[in-house]
Order: structure tokens, then C-alpha cells, then sequence
């Protein structure tokens, strides 16, 4: 009994090892067939940004090029810049000075001959470091500057019968209005006549202070005359009467009446003296009619026989042009019509002239020095007057003609204003606001502050 026991819990016991030892043999098949993945290997360490593609970096992103110099400089570090790394910093942009920082950043001068490109606003609070405010306007300048203009003689070959009929001479009546005009409009706030009918005297005395005969320094200097903003021009239509009257010696009225030399005529009612003008402004520079306008005068007075009206007996008005200008003259009736005339166009002329746009002025000059005071190298012979604003421009490189290698711009930032006070034949001095200047940016070859115009 006891070994049949035995025999059976002999098998059971190896039934139950070999249950297990196939159990573990289907575990590690199924292991076997099953792929275990592979760990990803770590990802590549990424590639340093160069030196020239950070700078391009700061310059695109708008960092001045003092402040890109200056980091150069803390940093250090010398780069070498092959041919292909200066033509990439050119074409994006970067400046010679930066590029010199990048090799050779001890170099201090990089630092000195730059200004910071970025330009300051007027307000203080808005200045960036070391810079200062924009000069103010000169405070003793009129608030408008006055238009210069150039009156022609007029006109009057529609009236010479007349003139000879009253003056017993051809006086030109043209000059003589003229040169009352001159006298009127003297202390014009708003217009400065200029003399171009006697031009060639001008002329003739600055040529005469040129030579040796005259002490230097007390003469006429050639190429001081002032440009015309306008021109004034008219023509004589009407002087003496209009051109309608009643004669009694025909009882009719006639038209444009032509005098008879040696008649004498009288007028059917009294009539005043009368003077008619047609003026045209024309553009100095062009030529063109900017307006045209027509200035009529009267005589205070009447009277009904000519010599009366015309004021030939005892008025001295044959005393040709120059004579209109005399009170002999203008205590006439005629004189009275002319005077009024004249004032008419005075009027006309200080209210519309004033109103026309100015004429552009395009001056363009250099920062000469920069030291106690700074200075421009142009001056009156150029055009520039005084309390005239200027933009300064930091020049950062030339633009040039890829073929002929001709400079035909500048690569230039604003960094201030200057506004002249001194203004002599060549050079203007004055005041200077915004980013510090440099003497050493003055004299670098390509380099310096260019000067603009921007009052017109």
C-alpha cells in the first residue's frame, strides 16, 4: 500500500516540474519572438552661431552700430574675416566700422569716429545718452522771411502819342512808374525789389572791384547778387484819360482819341486823370504767368481842359523819368492818377506776393569742424541765410555706380540740427543739437556729417 502511495505522489510530482519547465520554455519563446526597440541615441549638439551671423543678427535688428562696436569690444574676441564673410556683412547691411571692430576690437578709434545712428527727439527726456536738445530758432527773426522781386520796366508803347502829347518829349513812362514803385514799397515788412534794369552797372563795379586798381577788402564782391523769387511786368494801357471822349470841335464820341500836337482841346464836362496797368507775375525760374492783374488810378480832381488836367503848363513833368518821382510831378494831376495807380499795385503786391510758395533752395555741405563751434563749409555764396535749419547727417559709407565707380549717394542717418547764425561768403556758424559729434569721423576717409537744408 505504501509503495503504491508513493508511486502515485512520485508522478504527481513530476507531472507538476514538467508543467512548469514547458510553462518557462513558452515564456522565453515568446520572448524571443518578441523585437525589443533600440534607445534613440541623443541629439546632435547644435552648431555655434558664427561671429558675422550674429552681427548681421544685431544689425538687422536694430542696434545701433556704436552699441554693436561696444559689444565687440567687451567681448574681445578677434574674428577673421574671410572674402566671402566681408561680402556677406555688406550686403546685409553692416557698416565698415563695425567690420573693423570685429577685427581688430581693441582698437579703440572704431568706437571714437562713430556716432550712434539713432536720432533723438527734441524732448529731453527722449535724448539718448550724451546727446543734447535741437537748437531753438533764432529769436530774432521775422516770422516770415521776405520774397524777393525783380520789377521790369513797363510797357507803354500802346501810349507813347499821349506821352509826347503831355510831355512834349518821349519821357519813359515806364522806368519813371518803375522807380515810384521803388520809392513806395521801401519799407515793404514782406517784399525786397531788386534792381535788374540798371544790372549791367552792377556788374560792371564788381568786375572794376576785382582788379588791382581798388583796395582789396573795400570793393563790390563778385557773386553776391540775390535771386528773384518773381518777376513783376506791365504794360501802360491808359494814361492821361480813358479812351472814350467828347470833343466839341466834332460832337461825337470817339474812341481810343488820339491828341493833335499843338491843339488845344477841351473837355465837354470835367474829367479826372486816369491810368491803367495790366500786371503779370511771372516765375523767375520758369518764366511762366503765375497771375495777372490790372491796377486802374484816378486823379483827386477833375478839370475840363487838358493842360488843366494833364498839369503840362508849370508842372515840371517833362523832366523825364527820374522827374515822376518828384513832387512837381505828383502835385499834378496826371501825377495823382500815376500815384494812385502805383499805390495800388503796392497793396496787390504786399498781399499776394507773401502768398505765393516759396522758391526751393537745395544746399547740401559738411560738418568743417567741430570744436568749440560748428561749422559748415557754405556760406552766403551758396545761398545760405541766417537762421537757415539744418539736418546733420552721419555719413556710414558711399553709394556708388557698379560700373563707372562714380559716388552717386550716401548711406547717411540723422543724428541732429544745426541752425546758422554767422553766415559769411564760405562757411556758416551756429548752434548744434543731437548725438555728439566726432573730429576723428570728420577727417576718415568716406566718412563725416553731410548737411542739409530742410528750411525753404
Amino acid at each position: 500500500m505504501d509503495a503504491i502511495l508513493r508511486g502515485v505522489i512520485m508522478r504527481a510530482v513530476s507531472t507538476c516540474v514538467l508543467a512548469g519547465f514547458l510553462a518557462a520554455a513558452a515564456v522565453v519563446g515568446a520572448q524571443a519572438q518578441t523585437k525589443i526597440p533600440k534607445p534613440a541615441p541623443p541629439p546632435a549638439p547644435k552648431a555655434a552661431a558664427s561671429g558675422v551671423d550674429t552681427v548681421i543678427a544685431l544689425v538687422k535688428g536694430g542696434m545701433s552700430e556704436a552699441l554693436v562696436i561696444k559689444t565687440l569690444q567687451a567681448e574681445g574676441k578677434t574674428h577673421t574675416l574671410t572674402t566671402g564673410d566681408l561680402l556677406k556683412l555688406q550686403a546685409a547691411g553692416v557698416s565698415e566700422g563695425i567690420m573693423h571692430a570685429m577685427t581688430e576690437p581693441k582698437d579703440a578709434s572704431a568706437a571714437t569716429a562713430t556716432a550712434p545712428t539713432a536720432a533723438p527727439a527734441a524732448g529731453p527726456a527722449a535724448l539718448a545718452k550724451g546727446a543734447t536738445a535741437y537748437p531753438p530758432d533764432l529769436a530774432d527773426l521775422p516770422a516770415s522771411r521776405k520774397r524777393r522781386l525783380a520789377v521790369q520796366p513797363f510797357d507803354y508803347s500802346t501810349v507813347t502819342t499821349w506821352v509826347n502829347y503831355w510831355f512834349n518829349n518821349n519821357t519813359n513812362i515806364g522806368e519813371g512808374i518803375r522807380a515810384m514803385l521803388t520809392v513806395t514799397m521801401d519799407k515793404s515788412r514782406n517784399i525786397t525789389l531788386l534792381e535788374r534794369t540798371n544790372i549791367d552797372t552792377v556788374l560792371k563795379e564788381q568786375d572794376f572791384a576785382a582788379s588791382n586798381r581798388v583796395r582789396k577788402g573795400s570793393g563790390a564782391k563778385i557773386g553776391q547778387l540775390s535771386g528773384a523769387d518773381a518777376m513783376l511786368m506791365g504794360d501802360i494801357v491808359i494814361f492821361g484819360r480813358d479812351d472814350t471822349t467828347k470833343r466839341k470841335s466834332l460832337g461825337a464820341v470817339l474812341g481810343a482819341f488820339s491828341p493833335v500836337a499843338g491843339a488845344v482841346a477841351t473837355m465837354n464836362k470835367e474829367e479826372k486823370a486816369v491810368v491803367g496797368i495790366n500786371l503779370r507775375i511771372v516765375d523767375a525760374e520758369t518764366g511762366e504767368v503765375i497771375e495777372t492783374a490790372e491796377a486802374r488810378g484816378e486823379s483827386s480832381r477833375k478839370s475840363k481842359d487838358y493842360a488843366g488836367v494833364l498839369g503840362v503848363s508849370g508842372a515840371g513833368a517833362g523832366g523825364g523819368s527820374t522827374g515822376m518821382t518828384s513832387s512837381n510831378f505828383q502835385h499834378t494831376i496826371i501825377g495823382e492818377a500815376t500815384q494812385n495807380a502805383v499805390l495800388k499795385i503796392a497793396e496787390y503786391l504786399e498781399t499776394r506776393i507773401p502768398q505765393l510758395p516759396p522758391k526751393p533752395r537745395d544746399i547740401e555741405g559738411r560738418i568743417a569742424s567741430a570744436g568749440t563751434g560748428v561749422i559748415l563749409n557754405v556760406g552766403s555764396n551758396d545761398g545760405v541765410l541766417r537762421g537757415d535749419r539744418f539736418e546733420i547727417l552721419q555719413i556710414n559709407g558711399e553709394i556708388k555706380d557698379p560700373t563707372t565707380k562714380e559716388v552717386i549717394d550716401l548711406d547717411a542717418v540723422k543724428i541732429g540740427e544745426f541752425v546758422a547764425d554767422t553766415v559769411r561768403e564760405k562757411t556758416v556758424t551756429g548752434a548744434y543739437g543731437g548725438q555728439p559729434l566726432s573730429a576723428t569721423y570728420i577727417a576718415a576717409p568716406g566718412k563725416g556729417y553731410v548737411a542739409r537744408l530742410v528750411t525753404k
